[in-house]
């Protein structure tokens, strides 16, 4: 029971710093490209921290850090993933984040999203590839090392936008501790999983526990909105449908292509240093470029036609 408690006060924490930190790679790469580079860096970053519970992830025989060759179809998924993402103004966690805060139309994509997980299923082109356990060796104690530094830098250099840092920070570490616990946790995964045992295929039914992880992660991100005052119901408009809809669908097979979405990317394939996980994210990363691109060059048309 106490570690039942424990693991759901991580959740609801990991939700709650999300929300407060405006923790999202389509944010990160649009500020990028505004010569704001922190958020990004510290996104990217964040993930590594999960080498802190090698100790235990030895002691608990449960390695889930899995490496995977690389193939064409990885990063042609991450990058479809990022021109949906870019599209829906949110990647994995923040869809969410956003939902949490009252907006309901981020309930599209997560339809679209498993829509188009389905598809390529019937259409079996879901790539199933050999994988193989990660051997760490010396790699955390080096990674772990330079992400202290990276912070103790970033608070003397930054430290305007320590919080925001230091938020992103403690993500990696509290995901990294709950992966040790329940390696589906995240939201994308539950939503796949229980989508697909609904349509009778052969995912397991997610467990109650994962839907009280979720439901944890969504309590959080609603107490960090309202706190803040970001909490405002939003509907769909009659314009949203396909807009939402089809973006999910291009995240959907995107992150079937890839093995995974951006919150799988960051926080378990990175680490994991195979090919297949940086060329995903390397996707993602270039596609959420591009659709932002685009967004922007269609707004700027839009306003001159006006």
């Amino acid at each position: 029971m106490i570690e039942t408690l424990i693991v759901l006060t991580i959740a609801g924490f990991i939700g709650y710093t999300a929300q407060i930190t405006g923790l999202c790679m389509v944010r990160g790469v649009s500020d990028w490209m505004r010569g704001r580079r922190l958020r990004l860096t510290g996104i990217v970053m964040a993930g590594f921290w999960i080498y802190l519970f090698t100790p235990l992830i030895a002691y608990y025989d449960r390695p889930f850090l899995n490496v995977y060759a690389f193939h064409w179809t990885i990063p042609l998924g991450g990058l479809i993933f990022g021109v949906g993402a870019a599209f829906n103004g949110a990647c994995s966690i923040s869809t969410a984040t956003r939902l949490a805060s009252g907006d309901l139309r981020m309930l599209l994509p997560m339809i679209g999203w498993l829509a188009g997980w389905v598809m390529l299923i019937l259409l079996q082109v879901e790539p199933n590839l050999d994988r193989s356990t990660f051997h760490p060796g010396l790699v955390p104690w080096f990674a772990v090392s330079a992400l202290a530094l990276a912070s103790v830098l970033v608070f003397w250099r930054f430290r305007a936008r320590w919080r925001m840092w230091s938020g992103i920070m403690l993500v990696g570490i509290f995901a990294g501790a709950l992966f040790l616990y329940e390696p589906a946790w995240s939201p994308s995964d539950f939503v796949r999983d229980a989508g697909l045992n609904l349509m009778g295929g052969d995912s397991l039914s997610p467990s109650i526990l994962r839907a009280m992880l979720l439901v944890a992660m969504l309590v959080g991100m609603g107490v960090g909105a309202w706190r803040f005052g970001r909490f405002h119901w939003r509907s769909p408009a009659s314009g949203d449908v396909s807009k939402y809809l089809g973006s999910g669908v291009l995240m959907g097979v995107g992150s079937a292509l890839a093995l995974g979405g951006n919150d799988y990317q960051l926080l378990l394939a990175l680490p994991a240093l195979s090919m297949a996980g940086v060329s995903a994210l390397a996707g993602m990363l270039a596609g959420i470029w591009l659709g932002t691109k685009l967004l922007r060059t269609l707004a700027k048309k839009n306003r001159v036609a006006q």
